[in-house]
């Protein structure tokens, strides 16, 4: 087990590749909610930096290739499979995984502009989600 207080504040962010086509949906479906969660989408998110629960919370959406281009969001992690389509039950640290992410308003345009994937590594823009503190971590080492 891997927790958030084992990981670097400025490292705690999850980085969306993109939003699940219907044809991974098609193999993934058995591990995801029949029914999907009012303002939630599915995304490929790239390996996990710890051991996430279901329903964890961030409230900043940034790119990862350029931090400072941000909106502040509230989101939670609603549901987690894998290629597979086993659900899960946290998102796994080091983990690749599909999950649901719910978000409390719209979907950011910065969200957005995320390709329609079939699988990992289709898109290297990604796109990431973290609490405040961690965005001003990252953004406090940009800027130096």
């Amino acid at each position: 087990m891997h927790s958030e207080n084992d990981t670097p504040v400025e490292e705690r962010f999850l980085c969306l590749e993109g939003f699940a086509s219907a044809k991974a949906m098609a193999q993934v479906s058995a591990g995801l909610p029949a029914t999907k969660p009012e303002k939630a989408e599915v995304f490929f998110v790239q390996f996990a930096y710890a051991d996430l629960p279901i329903g964890k919370e961030f409230q900043v959406v940034f790119l990862k290739s350029k931090p400072e281009t941000f909106v502040n969001c509230l989101s939670k992690v609603t549901a987690v499979t894998q290629q597979f389509g086993k659900p899960f039950p946290e998102v796994p640290h080091g983990w690749k995984t599909i999950c649901y992410i719910q978000f409390l308003t719209e979907l950011p345009e910065l969200l957005k502009q995320l390709p329609t994937v079939d699988a990992w590594y289709q898109n290297t823009e990604t796109v990431c989600l973290s609490s405040l503190e961690t965005w001003q971590a990252i953004v406090a080492k940009v800027v130096k």
